[in-house]
Order: C-alpha cells, then structure tokens, then sequence
C-alpha cells in the first residue's frame, strides 16, 4: 500500500494519540514542578545542569523519569517486536497500559507527587515507541521535533519543485493539532477537576485501546 492511501483510521488514530499526549504533557507541566514527562530532551538538559549545581537530589528523580521513558519504551518493543505498524499486531495491550500508568499516576499523585509522574513518563513511552514507522515515514505522538522537522523539510522540498507526499503532511499536521488541543483541553479542564483531570487521557486510552481491539478482532476474522 503506498503512502498516499494511508487509511483514514490510522490518520485519526495518531491524532487522538497526540491528544493524549498533549493533555499528558501539560497535566506534568502544571501539577509537579514544571516537569515534561511525553519527551525527555528538555528533562536530559536539566539534568545536566543539576550535575554541575550539585543537586543530586533533582539529578536522581530526573534520571527515574528518563528511565521510566525508557523503560516504557521497552515494554512496547517486548510486547510488539516491531516498531513498524502492522495492523495484524496487538496494540490493545500496550494502549491498555497506557490507560493504566496513567490511572496509577492519578491514583498517587496525591500522595507522591513527584514520583507518581513516573508512571506517566512510562506510559509516554510505552505510547511513543507503539508505533514508529510506517511506509517510510517517522510518526511520533508524543513530541513534535520530528513532526515539524517533516513538515519543514517538505515545505523545503515544494519550494524546490519536488513532490511531496500530502497524506504525510496530513499526518504530522495531525499530530502537530492534536498535541497542541491536548494542551488546550488539559488547560481548561485543570481549574476545575484538579489531579482529577488526569482520568481525562486515562479514559481516552481505555477507549482507544477498545476501539483497536474490535479492528484488531474484524481483521483477524476477515483474514480467516
């Protein structure tokens, strides 16, 4: 299947993932300490400043957060064996410990507050490494580095006369949108649900992980 007939359900499915992220993202920001959990460059920057200030106490929770990114990450690679999408794969599971780290995360935060982002770092990871690639293109939910460096290198190369492929502009202007209206939503809901407003993104991941699971059920029928 070339690019350009990328199905419409996987398109709405990276968006809604990016929502997720979004939301997750921005729940970190405001509830602890400022602290990013769906990408972990900015958390890296800062743990090298604490090294040279000596605050090793921010130096060892910023090293358990990128370590439950990575960790997460690996559970995705167990469960999937591949990063490449392929419809016959069982993504319910990981997108169910999605639902669920980010569940353990709300669960916590009013006792641990700092640590109980770990579990949100995990699901990030978890979330990000479900799906990588697909037919030649990056496709990364939970940041938007690479989203916008696709964009601007295919706005470079329509500048140049080259031909772009628009189903994957398309894409990553998806994530793009639905990372920043996660935000947006996370934001509003925040004043008034509080830690509460962390069951937001668990529920969405919950319904996401149905939802895959009955395509995951109609395809492995139609192929019998």
């Amino acid at each position: 299947m070339p690019f350009q007939h990328l199905p419409v359900w996987i398109q709405l499915g990276a968006f809604m993932l990016a929502i997720n992220a979004g939301m997750i993202n921005v729940l970190g920001l405001i509830t602890v300490l400022h602290q990013s959990v769906s990408h972990m460059t900015g958390n890296a920057s800062l743990l090298a400043q604490a090294l040279i200030y000596q605050q090793y106490d921010v130096v060892v929770y910023l090293f358990l957060i990128i370590c439950s990114y990575v960790l997460g990450s690996s559970y995705s690679g167990l469960i999937l064996g591949n990063s490449h999408f392929e419809l016959g794969r069982r993504y319910g599971i990981p997108l169910s410990l999605v639902a669920l780290f980010i569940f353990l995360c709300w669960l916590f935060l009013p006792y641990f507050p700092r640590y109980a982002l770990l579990w949100a770092s995990a699901a990030m990871g978890i979330q990000n490494a479900m799906v990588s690639h697909y037919k030649g293109a990056i496709i990364r939910t939970t940041h938007l580095s690479g989203v916008l460096t696709d964009l601007g290198l295919a706005l470079g190369y329509r500048f140049r006369g080259l031909i772009v492929e628009k189903r994957k502009v398309i894409l990553h202007l998806l994530i793009l949108i639905g990372f920043i209206l996660g935000g947006v939503i996370a934001t509003l809901a925040y004043p008034y649900l509080q830690l509460h407003a962390f069951l937001i993104p668990a529920g969405l991941s919950l319904i996401l992980c149905v939802v895959y699971w009955l395509i995951y059920l109609q395809y492995s029928f139609a192929q019998k």
